[in-house]
């Protein structure tokens, strides 16, 4: 009988100490944003233009703060219907993230976008932000 009261009692302890424990339990966003910044203090989900050789920043905001947690960035290539993982951040103690990505000619395709999202596994993903790279000729 003392194993179990034992048993019991760790279950319970174990049960207080999770529920303590910020992010533990998965709960999904009320709010994620993702956004690409076109210029110091712009942020657009649409139409933002770069030249090749430009770096994309990729901002995103998450409510309620996921803080400490790390967030997968997503990308679909133009013409692609499958989103691959192109790095990971953390989520600041703010929910915010930043993403950069330094293009190259390469990258550049004049007439579709490169799409972006945030994914933070077990809670959610942000919307979509979109980030053409042109030639620039």
């Amino acid at each position: 009988m003392a194993l179990g009261k034992t048993i019991v009692a760790t279950l319970v302890t174990s049960a207080a100490v999770i529920s303590l424990v910020p992010g533990a339990a998965a709960h999904e966003p009320t709010r994620f944003r993702a956004c690409t910044v076109q210029a110091p203090g712009s942020c657009f989900s649409r139409g933002a233009a770069f030249v090749y050789g430009d770096r994309v920043v990729i901002r995103g905001k998450v409510e309620p703060r996921h803080a400490g947690h790390v967030a997968r960035v997503l990308r679909r290539d133009p013409g692609s219907a499958d989103w691959v993982v192109v790095g990971t951040v953390t989520v600041s103690d703010r929910g915010t993230m930043r993403f950069a990505w330094r293009t190259t000619r390469r990258d550049a395709v004049q007439d579709a976008p490169y799409l972006f999202r945030f994914r933070i596994p077990g809670h959610g993903v942000s919307d979509r932000t979109e980030a053409f790279v042109l030639f620039g000729e």
